[in-house]
């Protein structure tokens, strides 16, 4: 779900007092518009050119004395917020691929919390047929695909697709393979002669099969393939080759439920990618 965003002018001048003491100069900022999820986004310049990428987010609400939420099982506590995706991006950015933007610093103060990350000078990926990323995007996936289990402990597919699993799906998600989740354009840049996937707010452990059957309905959604088209595709990826008819199934009926939902709730965006997910889905039933 989508949160206010706030243009770095209008930060607090103690949050942007407290980058340019990190930088030992004052950057020219320029507000992103991706990361849906970011109480701000920016992209500075310092004098030498380089470039620095920091999201942030606001401190969390306090938890009243009475409020038992910490209690909740699992991961999606009923007090989850960004912040808390913040933290898990910060956590497993060490174990990432070499193609992602590392973490630089990261600063608390005045009420926010900002993360910096190394700058990308690239574009979002083009998802069309016949585009050329479409190589450079699967070249992106079979890096992650080789990417040991990370320390961090992180949540698992069915953490993530459970709710809108049949129970006996559950061992079809199973596995210990690194996952971006979120395969969409805005989260894979093209720089060169490669892309590097970004914006790892909602990792967790899987299959190998997972991400490639996400960037499958992103073909469709995003890119306008037809479903058998993005299948031909996606199935001539590296980590498509452990993937299963019945974990197939399950994950892309619960990603078409999961949107259906949000777009049943009136989120923006989401009919459109709703229709797709449903017609990806339909194809595996």
């Amino acid at each position: 779900m989508a949160i206010a965003r706030l243009a770095w002018d209008r930060l607090p001048e103690e949050a942007r007092d407290a980058v340019t003491s990190v930088l030992g100069v004052e950057p020219a900022a320029a507000d992103t518009a991706s990361g849906a999820n970011c109480g701000a986004s920016a992209l500075l310049t310092l004098p030498d050119g380089r470039t620095i990428f920091v999201k942030g987010q606001r401190d969390r609400d306090p938890v009243r004395p009475d409020d038992d939420r910490d209690e909740e099982p699992g991961w999606w506590r009923p007090d989850w917020g960004p912040l808390d995706e913040l933290d898990q991006e910060e956590r497993v950015n060490p174990f990432l691929p070499a193609s992602a933007p590392r973490v630089l610093w990261r600063v608390a103060v005045a009420g926010w919390h900002l993360l910096a990350f190394e700058g990308i000078d690239g574009r979002p990926a083009d998802y069309a047929p016949g585009s050329p990323d479409l190589p450079l995007v699967a070249d992106a996936l079979a890096e992650l695909g080789r990417c040991p289990t990370p320390e961090p402990s992180l949540p698992t597919a069915w953490d993530r697709w459970g709710y809108w699993c049949d129970p006996a799906d559950e061992p079809f998600l199973a596995g210990a393979h690194l996952l971006h989740t979120d395969p969409a354009a805005s989260n894979v840049l093209i720089d060169g002669d490669r892309a590097r996937l970004v914006d790892w707010a909602w990792p967790a452990l899987g299959p190998a099969w997972i991400d490639p059957a996400l960037w499958g309905m992103r073909l469709v959604s995003a890119g306008g393939h037809t479903p058998e088209q993005a299948r031909a595709r996606v199935s001539r990826t590296t980590g498509w080759r452990a993937a299963t008819p019945n974990g197939v199934r399950a994950l892309t009926r619960a990603e078409a439920r999961r949107w259906e939902e949000d777009a049943a709730n009136g989120v923006w965006g989401a009919d459109e990618i709703a229709h797709a997910a449903r017609a990806w889905a339909d194809l595996w039933r």
